[in-house]
């Protein structure tokens, strides 16, 4: 197998391009099937209002049962999710490893009547929510706990429907964050940068259940500080990175205007699109929300998962909410819960067509790798392109060789992105024609920004 180093060149341009800049998620234009979806916000309301009303609500979390006031902890936390696991055939509390202190990495299932095994669920339809990566944002933890209870025992017929046909699943990645009240793990390292990395247990840990749990949709829970001109009591956000399939896009895209920021303001509360600053109503000034693949919510469409980012405002965002402290955390709260009832929703009423497109955006990538065709991103997002000659190639290799020592250093992490090899004399030759295309020039490409080693690009294989 012959090969060369790659050298090329493309001019690009900053421009906006795709993706249309919005203040709010109801300030796009919608089609008239988005319209219908949003219309039928009346009906997730009530869904919501039924769920909040499950038997399951004697059994509370300290956050409800102080008002508010107290921050479920690390421990009573083990101990309300053992409890629901005892307690319901619907939930099933699993560890996934532990976090860099021996604390577990919980994974809760919730289904009906029972959870499916992994193998049913990786052939079948799962929704997926990242409680909290950061352990200083406690919200998206306690809408998670309130949520997995509500839905272990609602006997609203509508919600059996759903957990019949779709499993529910909880991930709580960052104990040691949440004990100490930091941001980062108990290394220091933020979790929610180590996506292409993969160094920590905890990320480690979360790519592995994405990998064998294949699920179709993925809502991240965080928090934000607001301030002036970021000041909606909620803010969302799609994929950005270029490299994400067009339709996985679209679908992540239409899940935040149409079913996540619909329900968190069909319930009351302001929302927009995280990273944007908006005076008078207008967008001017991007400061978050990037292209990074190393940010889980870059790398889950890259993973070809429909996907999205919930952040609720830290802290008072109203004067009622200056007045009142423990109103902003239970806003909060409300924040993460109905977000998160609006991608069930939306997963809900698309589940065979997110399902589809998720197996047909991998079968895209393998064949574009294969062809050799589209475009390779480095930099750029979706509406805004490449600024500098390497931030783009036009001109796709077909593969990467590694040499023995690349190998043994990232072959383990390629494993967990679920990419594949083949050896040879020289080391490994990874192709581009598998459904890791969108990630492995971000792996192993010299131009990459946060890259595990510098391969060799091939023209010819």
């Amino acid at each position: 197998m012959g090969h060369k180093k790659r050298l090329t060149a493309v001019g690009c341009v900053l421009a906006l391009a795709g993706t249309a800049l919005v203040a709010g998620p109801t300030a796009a234009a919608p089609d008239t099937s988005e319209t219908a979806a949003r219309a039928d916000t009346a009906d997730t309301q009530a869904l919501e209002r039924s769920l909040t009303e499950a038997p399951s609500r004697d059994l509370q979390t300290p956050f409800e049962a102080s008002n508010g006031a107290n921050w479920t902890t690390v421990e009573e936390a083990q101990a309300f999710l053992e409890e629901l696991d005892a307690g319901s055939e619907r939930v099933a509390l699993q560890q996934v490893g532990e976090s860099v202190e021996g604390r577990p990495l919980n994974f809760v299932t919730v289904g009906s009547p029972a959870p499916e095994s992994q193998e049913e669920v990786a052939d079948g339809s799962m929704i997926l929510f990242n409680c909290s990566i950061h352990g200083d944002e406690p919200s998206g933890r306690e809408g998670c706990l309130q949520l997995a209870r509500d839905l272990s025992t609602t006997k609203d017929p509508a919600w059996k429907r759903l957990l019949n046909k779709t499993t529910v699943g909880f991930t709580f990645i960052n104990p040691d964050g949440w004990e100490a009240d930091t941001r980062e793990n108990a290394d220091d390292v933020d979790i929610n940068r180590d996506f292409l990395a993969l160094a920590t247990p905890e990320a480690q840990a979360l790519a592995t259940v994405m990998r064998d749990w294949n699920p179709d949709v993925l809502n991240d829970l965080h928090e934000f500080g607001p301030r002036e001109f970021y000041d909606t009591q909620a803010l969302i956000l799609w994929p950005r990175n270029r490299n994400v399939d067009s339709t996985i896009h679209d679908l992540s895209e239409r899940m935040v205007n149409n079913y996540t920021g619909a329900q968190i303001e069909a319930n009351g509360m302001t929302s927009g699109i995280y990273g944007l600053l908006v005076k008078d109503g207008e967008p001017f000034q991007q400061v978050a929300g990037d292209h990074q693949a190393r940010i889980l919510r870059n790398y889950t469409g890259l993973k070809h998962i429909t996907g999205q980012l919930t952040e609720a405002a830290q802290g008072p965002v109203t004067p009622e909410e200056e007045n009142d402290p423990l109103l902003a955390n239970r806003r909060a709260v409300d924040v993460q819960y109905s977000s998160a009832v609006g991608s069930l929703a939306m997963i809900s009423e698309n589940r065979t067509r997110l399902a589809r497109q998720s197996v047909q955006a991998a079968e895209r990538a393998t064949q574009a790798g294969a062809n050799q065709a589209g475009v390779v991103y480095f930099s750029g997002q979706d509406n805004m392109l490449p600024t500098t000659s390497d931030g783009a190639e036009p001109h796709p290799m077909c593969g990467y060789q590694l040499t023995e020592a690349q190998l043994a250093e990232v072959g383990s992490t390629l494993e967990l992105h679920e990419i594949a090899w083949e050896e040879n004399a020289e080391g490994a030759f990874v192709t581009m024609a598998q459904p890791g295309k969108t990630l492995i020039p971000l792996l192993l490409d010299e131009r990459a920004e946060y890259g595990l080693t510098e391969a060799t690009p091939l023209d010819d294989c």
